[in-house]
C-alpha cells in the first residue's frame, strides 16, 4: 500500500448505513474475542481504527448500537435491515472502528499488525503476526499500537 490514501465509502452489506473514511486508519488488527465473534458471526473481526475526525458523512439511521459487556468500552452497531456489522465506536465516539469487509477496496488498507484475544480463537491463523492472549496483554498491545498510530499522524503535521 502506498502512503497515499484515497477516501473510501464504507457501509454495511446492504448499503443502508454509510460513511466516508477520509484518511488512512491509524491501526488495523484482528480480534478473536467472543464478543467480536458474536458481533460479526465469524471466527474473528478484522477491523480498522480511525479517529472521529477522519470519518464523515455518517448516515447511520438504520444502525442499532449495543454494548455487549461492561464496562462499555466499545459500542457496536448492527444494521437493522441486514443485521450485519455497520460500524463500531470507542472512547465516547472519538475512535471509529470499521470491519474491513465494509470497505470497497480492502487492498488499499494498511495490513493488520496483530491478533488480539488469540486464546479465544476458533481456528489457528497461519501468519507471522504477533498473537496476544487474554485481556491484559491484548488491551496493552492495542493501546500501544493506537498511541503509536496517533503519534505518527500528529508528527506528520
Amino acid at each position: 500500500m502506498s502512503s497515499e490514501f484515497t477516501p473510501q465509502e464504507g457501509s454495511c452489506s446492504c448499503y443502508s448505513n454509510t460513511y466516508t473514511v477520509n484518511n488512512k486508519p491509524i491501526g488495523r488488527f484482528i480480534c478473536h474475542c467472543t464478543i467480536c465473534q458474536e458481533f460479526t458471526s465469524q471466527a474473528y473481526n478484522d477491523v480498522t481504527v480511525s479517529m472521529k475526525s477522519d470519518v464523515s458523512n455518517l448516515n447511520l439511521i438504520r444502525t442499532k448500537f449495543r454494548r455487549w459487556k461492561l464496562p462499555p468500552n466499545i459500542s457496536r452497531g448492527l444494521c437493522t435491515r441486514c443485521n450485519k456489522p455497520s460500524i463500531e465506536m470507542a472512547l465516547g465516539g472519538n475512535l471509529i472502528l470499521v470491519p474491513t469487509t465494509n470497505y470497497p477496496d480492502i487492498a488499499a488498507l494498511p495490513e493488520p499488525t496483530m491478533h488480539l484475544y488469540y486464546n479465544r480463537r476458533v481456528e489457528d491463523m497461519d501468519d507471522d503476526l504477533p498473537k496476544y492472549n487474554g485481556f491484559v496483554q491484548s488491551q496493552a498491545m492495542i493501546v500501544k499500537a493506537l498511541a503509536q498510530g496517533m503519534f505518527k499522524r500528529v508528527s506528520k503535521r
